[in-house]
């Protein structure tokens, strides 16, 4: 879906239709027309502009650093997947 600026009822609609009723979907937009309480599986919210002002925008990759973490020593008494105590 990526960036919503905008959102319409047209597009609630859909984004209502495509989520399973067990289930519920939090859009985050700009702004949006439409009855907020129209979809009962869907909650609208409006990004304020504090935050929008603080965001970058049109970024097609982050080139986020992903690092694997050194492992932390178990706690005392804490089992290992394996129902022994771990050493």
């Amino acid at each position: 879906m990526g960036n919503v600026s905008f959102s319409s009822h047209k597009e609630l609609q859909q984004f209502s239709g495509e989520v399973r009723p067990d289930r519920t979907l939090l859009v985050l937009c700009a702004a949006f027309h439409a009855k907020a309480d129209r979809y009962p599986n869907v909650t609208i919210k409006k990004i304020p502009k504090a935050v929008l002002s603080r965001c970058e925008w049109g970024h097609d990759d982050y080139s986020l650093r992903v690092e694997n973490l050194p492992k932390a020593p178990p706690k005392p008494g804490q089992l290992s997947m394996f129902g022994e105590e771990a050493k």
